[in-house]
Formats: structure tokens, C-alpha cells, sequence
């Protein structure tokens, strides 16, 4: 049965922004900004499903719900890794999951749009990036092992693609300014540093319902939300 981990050129192809791109963005993200040409060459690769997830609502267990959907269709289906194509788009609070740890800590972020660990405390950093898992060999069933990982960092390795919404980060950008979280920055200043703290290999997308729409239409991806 095919077990081979896809981590291919899809990882290398979402570079991150440069610091004048990231000045230059504003809630409408426009097509003179917005590199739809590397969007549609990692999306349009030649695969036997496609599937693209709509996370919304800050709901962490739609990681699981892609890991679920991979192992079912590699290991139930016999589909070779290689021939899945999956994005993962998230918009309103699920932005969340793609920042990285250092406007997690500056903007308290979970205690702002009170995040809790499984335990009930307030969560201070990005636990849902982080791999659990290292070894690729694991058997499929071993609920410590790599295929039972639903971190974002091993979702990538395995080929699923990530794309933050960037008129959600605009708007999350002013609660955090209104909140006075953001310790005297404006909202822009913020927008900027949350968009430098995507995480490796995330692309920033205009708007996160127009890339699912666009992804159904253009590359026929099937929709899948779990919220």
C-alpha cells in the first residue's frame, strides 16, 4: 500500500511577502499586489481528488478532519499521496491558526479572542503548528504517530496547502489596535506585523471566500468545512 509523504515543490512555491509588499497591502487586496500566477501553479498540479477546506470559525479540530480525509483516501482508497491536492483556506478567526508565535505573545491573541488549551487555559502561543510527530514510517493506526498528526506543520509536509485570508487579518489587525492590545501601533502597524508572522509556506490570499469559490470553479476542488 502507497505511504509515501508528498513534500514537494508546493512547500518552496508560497514565498513570503517582502517587507515593501507587506507595507503595501490594504483590506482589498488587488491584483497588482496579489501573485495569482503562483497560486494557480501550486493549485493546479495534476491530482486524483482535490479538496479544499473553508475553515471560518476558530474550530482547531478541522485539522483533524483534514488528517481523517487524507489517511481515508492514501490508505483506505490506495490514492498515492502524490495525486491529492489539498488547500486549506481560513478566514474570520481560523486566521488564528496561520499567525506564528511572536504576535500570538505580543497581542496576547488568545487571551483576546479567548482561545483555551484542552485543559481551559488561556492559550499564549501557536500550539496548533508545531509537529507532534517525526518519523514518516509510523504505522497509519499509531495515534502517536505521523499520520495521526493534525498539526499544520505535518498537514505541509504532507502536501496540504495553506491560505490566509488578508481581509480578515485587516479587520482582526483593528480589534487588536481597539482592544489596546497592540500597545499604541495603529492598525496598519499591526496588519503589517501579522502578515509577516504567517507561518512558513502560508500565502496570504485577497479574500478567503474568493479563493475557495475561485478554487471550485477553476480547478474543481470539492468543498469540505467542518465547523
Amino acid at each position: 500500500m502507497q505511504r509515501s509523504v508528498f513534500i514537494g515543490a508546493s512547500l518552496v512555491a508560497a514565498s513570503a511577502l517582502s517587507a515593501a509588499e507587506a507595507d503595501a497591502i490594504g483590506m482589498v487586496e488587488k491584483a497588482g499586489e496579489f501573485d495569482v500566477a503562483a497560486l494557480n501553479k501550486l493549485v493546479s498540479r495534476s491530482a486524483e481528488v482535490r479538496q479544499v477546506w473553508d475553515a471560518g470559525k476558530l474550530y482547531p479540530q478541522i485539522l483533524g478532519g483534514v488528517k481523517n480525509s487524507l489517511n481515508g483516501l492514501q490508505f483506505g482508497f490506495g490514492i498515492a499521496a502524490t495525486r491529492l491536492a489539498t488547500a486549506f483556506v481560513t478566514r474570520n478567526e481560523s486566521n488564528l491558526l496561520l499567525y506564528g508565535n511572536a504576535v500570538w505573545t505580543e497581542y496576547r491573541l488568545g487571551e483576546l479572542f479567548s482561545v483555551h488549551d484542552p485543559s481551559g487555559a488561556i492559550v499564549t502561543a501557536n500550539i496548533f503548528a508545531p509537529a507532534h510527530s517525526t518519523s514518516m514510517l509510523a504505522d497509519p493506526s499509531d495515534p502517536r504517530g505521523f499520520y495521526q498528526d493534525a498539526s499544520i506543520e505535518t498537514l505541509q509536509k504532507r502536501g496540504v496547502l495553506f491560505f490566509a485570508c488578508n481581509t480578515a487579518l485587516v479587520q482582526q489587525a483593528g480589534q487588536i489596535a481597539n482592544a489596546g492590545a497592540a500597545k499604541g501601533q495603529s492598525a496598519d502597524d499591526v496588519a503589517r506585523a501579522l502578515r509577516k508572522s504567517l507561518l512558513p509556506h502560508v500565502m496570504l490570499v485577497p479574500s478567503g471566500v474568493g479563493t475557495v469559490a475561485y478554487l471550485q470553479s477553476r480547478y474543481q476542488y470539492a468543498y469540505l468545512t467542518e465547523q
